[in-house]
């Protein structure tokens, strides 16, 4: 018996080292692009929260997933678990209840905050428009898989479909369609970077869209362990003002440029946001007024 009871002491003990000394591997997608600066912010909270959770539950690596998946694709990819096993993305109620989702906006919510791209020469018409009725008389042009395109479809947008996010900018520039709502904290960056191939896109002055679209880390249900210790990193961050003050290092500069309070704001509305968005959890939303210079 005794000899019993110590063999069951080891197997313990030793799933216990085992437990406390294995290293997470966390698979995330590829870029959409060498120009697709969009990624940094995230990955940069996704590895801070693993680092502050070391001492928790244990060291860590990140790899990449060899091949960009489709985004139709990555969902399904998620739940299985075997090529990807986090993915941050714009939440949507197929994510939420196929996947386990870290209810923590990583980018405080400032992706509700849309300026439009556009070409030029039509600037100043986007500058006049003052209601979600004088917009629909121009086509927006969405990648097919964004939930942004699920809202404005759902809410009866003249919506152009396209299927790769570098060939927005070119359709854009080509009159495809008018515009391009994108973040504040996207647009400048990816104009810029665009700016010798597709000289002719600007930001629209005077509008801006308000479309609630809360950005969060997404665990595959194959990993309740990883999304409990990405939870606990996020928490600490959100605790001790890390996740401000790397938000602020990306795009601050990016939303006093916009100068969001002195354009007119259309609200869009998301009726296709989840109910579980953390609403009455201040702390983890932008705050506009910090950003007057």
């Amino acid at each position: 018996m005794q000899k019993y009871v110590l063999v069951c002491v080891l197997v313990t003990v030793l799933s216990f080292v085992q437990t406390a000394t294995a290293k997470d591997i966390v698979i995330v997608n590829k870029r959409h692009s060498e120009q697709d600066t969009r990624s940094f912010y995230p990955y940069e909270i996704l590895e801070t929260a693993l680092t502050l959770s070391e001492e928790k539950y244990g060291d860590y690596e990140i790899k990449v997933a060899e091949a960009l998946l489709p985004n139709n694709r990555t969902i399904d990819m998620l739940s299985d678990g075997d090529y990807l096993n986090v993915v941050m993305v714009v939440t949507t109620k197929e994510w939420e209840e196929k996947t386990i989702p870290i209810r923590i906006p990583l980018r405080k919510g400032v992706l509700a905050y849309r300026l439009l791209a556009v070409k030029q020469q039509s600037a100043e018409l986007f500058a006049s428009i003052h209601s979600a009725e004088q917009l629909k008389k121009q086509t927006v042009g969405l990648h097919r898989n964004w939930a942004t395109w699920d809202i404005m479809t759902h809410l009866d947008f003249p919506v152009a479909s396209v299927y790769s996010y570098e060939a927005l900018f070119g359709m854009l520039e080509k009159g495809r369609f008018d515009y391009i709502p994108r973040g504040v904290h996207e647009i400048y960056d990816e104009l810029s970077v665009r700016k010798t191939e597709y000289p002719n896109l600007s930001v629209a002055p005077k509008i801006a869209l308000y479309i609630p679209s809360p950005f969060y880390m997404f665990v595959s249900p194959k990993y309740p362990r990883l999304a409990e210790r990405l939870t606990w990193g996020l928490e600490k961050m959100v605790k001790n003002g890390m996740l401000d003050e790397i938000f602020d290092k990306h795009y601050r500069d990016s939303i006093l440029e916009s100068r969001l309070h002195e354009r007119h704001v259309i609200n869009i509305g998301n009726p296709l946001l989840p109910e579980q968005t953390p609403l009455e959890r201040p702390e983890l939303w932008l705050d506009l007024s910090r950003y007057r210079d």
